[in-house]
């Protein structure tokens, strides 16, 4: 879900005619490219909402929650908030015997455009950010990032740019077989999380709307 580093460096996604569409489901398409690094593919969903910035940011911020709509998620939380817009996160996942459970730290950042209202939203690992646990292996390698444009008439474009490995002993054709599983579901419980007034009504204060100036 939650997804950087101070220093951090913007991932080059090279050409945008890279990506292959994988899927395509309702108004949400996957796309998947291949990277040199690990042989697991980076993955990219595109879709839209009827939501808000506000919204989306009040349902990122609570960390705790993401056990509810962050596929296979079954811990998380906040280890350290450096700013409203920059924190440190822990969280744990739910893999299925006979394999390890993983667990992943991200430092993460919050930009957003004075002009537009574009949000990017930039995670990377830091796998030395937290003490590792028996039984569960640490994730090393992940970068990710949210892409939020605001349209008019309510409408959020999401764009989401995830490159990772779950590390252990898992043949990488596995990986690339689901990777798209995790993703897909996240969304769908995304939407529905969404429209709980706790999120729908919220307001961010790091967060600014474009019809807050007045723009269309």
């Amino acid at each position: 879900m939650t997804l950087t580093i101070l220093t951090f460096t913007n991932v080059n996604y090279v050409q945008e005619n890279d990506w292959e569409l994988k899927r395509k489901k309702d108004n949400l398409e996957v796309y998947t490219r291949n990277i040199a690094e690990t042989g697991v593919k980076e993955l990219k969903l595109h879709t839209q909402m009827e939501t808000s910035l506000n919204s989306i940011f009040a349902l990122f911020d609570d960390v705790s929650r993401n056990v509810d709509w962050v596929y296979a998620a079954k811990e998380a939380k906040v280890l350290k908030i450096l700013a409203p817009n920059h924190m440190l996160e822990y969280s744990v996942s739910d893999f299925p015997w006979p394999l390890h459970d993983r667990d992943l730290v991200t430092n993460s950042v919050v930009e957003q455009d004075p002009d537009t209202k574009v949000v990017k939203a930039r995670s990377v690992a830091m796998p030395e950010g937290y003490p590792k646990r028996k039984g569960i292996v640490r994730i090393t390698e992940l970068e990710a990032e949210w892409i939020l444009t605001p349209l008019p008439g309510g409408i959020i474009d999401v764009v989401y740019v995830i490159k990772t490995d779950p590390g252990g002993n898992i043949p990488v054709f596995l990986t690339n077989m689901f990777i798209d599983k995790g993703p897909i579901q996240t969304i769908e419980k995304m939407r529905e999380m969404l429209q709980l007034p706790t999120y729908r009504d919220a307001k961010v204060d790091y967060i600014e709307e474009l019809e807050d100036e007045g723009k269309i």
